[in-house]
């Protein structure tokens, strides 16, 4: 799985009917979904979001383990989900959706306090075989 795949796989999922997606409300007053790809830099702080936004790494964290002949390349990626609508449950529907489509991804909450809002962590791994060797 590559980045691009994983974004998509968020959106549609996110972005399906009943979307749980929130917006993004750009320095133009132009809105769009609230998912971003964290690279370098976070989200630009000029954009406020509303509703629920869902955040993924832009890389992954390794964890190669050599084989016989291969690598076992485990990666993981991160998704953060935060719900900035305090009277809202979508946080937990986005939770059930991911883990619908990611049962094996390892999710912690952050519940929502009086000075966070509540919040996912959820690491998705990936597991690629690889040839140590390239043949000649």
């Amino acid at each position: 799985m590559n980045i691009t795949q994983l974004r998509d796989t968020v959106s549609s999922l996110l972005g399906a009917s009943p979307n749980l997606l929130g917006t993004y409300t750009l320095p133009n007053n132009t809105t769009v979904p609230a998912i971003y790809t964290v690279g370098r830099q976070g989200v630009p702080p000029e954009w406020k979001v509303t509703g629920l936004e869902a955040t993924i790494r832009e890389f992954p964290d390794v964890s190669p383990k050599p084989m016989v002949g291969t690598l076992r390349n485990r990666q993981t990626w991160t998704v953060v989900l935060v719900d900035y609508d305090a009277a809202s449950s979508k946080l937990q529907t986005a939770a059930q959706r991911m883990a619908r489509v990611f049962p094996d991804a390892v999710f912690s909450s952050s519940p929502e306090s009086d000075i966070a809002y509540g919040q996912y962590r959820i690491r998705i791994p990936d597991v690629q075989l690889l040839n140590l060797y390239p043949p000649s």
